[in-house]
């Protein structure tokens, strides 16, 4: 991605947005009994068939600029256990520097992204999933000239784990759940040839090869009511959780840069509380989220941002139709009802 993406994506979506690396949350998964949440600065570990219209994110970038995204993501099961993803980003950039070099207003679209993710393991006895994905942004399919999108391809090797505690003994445990992800990303051009400098010397574009890793700790009250004790009517369908990302260059660094922001080979990221509430209107079945975006220092951004998510569930709206892989049976759905 061009220094100038990465500038404007170094805020609240530090880690996740920068990439081609940890990307969007694209589907909530069921392993047995429990419901994992499409979580915004991770993707869940499962295999679904849903549309994000869309994810919002506002970044407090760290170069004074102030960001705000729009995701759309289609994911599709190809079979119970495999699933491909597309979607794409517009972005809507203001105070930043443009190509002409005044301050002003951008807006463009990002790369396309696409997936094809495979669940590995699952375990529903103990609500337990392994899962792999390999990740392409597609270069020159964006708005290359205003930095937004590059002209190359990122290839991201990526994977995900999750895990539900409704098999430990004690009760006020069981509604627990933990997520992880962890991206390798790299580009297929890692270094270009830009120009030539004052004295006739080359000069090179170096794209770092990137370690993306974040986790969630959930405490779901939708399980809790479903499995343990009856909740109050308003909170028995959320899940709130705290949740981190972070973005660590590992390779092709390239020199340092004094007074780049971020720093040539700083780690970038952001944690935060979040809410995520399950519902139905008419035929309608959806998944609302947000989370506080804090980053971990002033390279993620100057202060707090916001991730907010439209999930339309299209496994349990359409069943029969869209809701359904495309080759063989459907995957268990446990005693799960929201």
């Amino acid at each position: 991605m061009s220094h100038k993406a990465s500038l404007a994506c170094a805020g609240a979506f530090a880690a996740a947005a920068t990439l081609g690396g940890i990307g969007p949350a694209l589907a909530h998964t069921i392993v047995g009994n429990r419901v994992f949440p499409a979580t915004v600065t991770i993707d869940d570990p499962g295999i679904n068939d849903e549309l994000v219209l869309p994810m919002f994110t506002y970044a407090p970038n760290a170069d004074g600029s102030n960001q705000f995204d729009f995701n759309f993501d289609y994911a599709k099961t190809i079979t119970a256990d495999l699933g491909f993803s597309i979607g794409n980003t517009f972005t809507h950039l203001t105070n930043t520097v443009k190509p002409d070099g005044t301050i002003g207003t951008l807006n463009g679209w990002h790369d396309i992204d696409t997936q094809l993710k495979y669940a590995l393991y699952q375990n529903a006895e103990h609500e337990f999933i392994v899962s792999a994905a390999v990740a392409a942004e597609l270069g020159h399919t964006g708005d290359v000239a205003i930095g937004f999108a590059d002209p190359f391809s990122t290839i991201t090797a990526k994977g995900f784990v999750g895990k539900g505690f409704g098999d430990v003994e004690n009760e006020w445990l069981k509604p627990i759940a933990v997520t992880g992800e962890v991206d390798y990303s790299w580009s297929t051009h890692p270094i270009d040839f830009v120009g030539l400098d004052t004295f006739g010397n080359p000069i090179f574009s170096q794209t770092p090869t990137r370690l993306t890793y974040g986790a969630t700790l959930q405490y779901s009250l939708l399980y809790m009511n479903s499995f343990v004790h009856e909740v109050p009517e308003f909170f028995r369908q959320l899940i709130p959780d705290i949740e981190c990302t972070f973005s660590s260059p590992v390779s092709n660094i390239g020199p340092s840069s004094p007074m780049m922001v971020p720093g040539t080979h700083e780690t970038t990221g952001v944690w935060g509380p979040g809410l995520y509430y399950f519902g139905r209107l008419g035929p309608v079945s959806f998944q609302l989220g947000g989370v506080a975006s804090i980053p971990i220092n002033h390279a993620s951004g100057r202060h707090v941002g916001a991730i907010a998510i439209l999930d339309l569930l299209l496994d349990d709206m359409f069943p029969e139709s869209l809701g359904k892989p495309l080759f063989g049976p459907r995957q268990a759905r446990g005693n799960v009802s929201y």
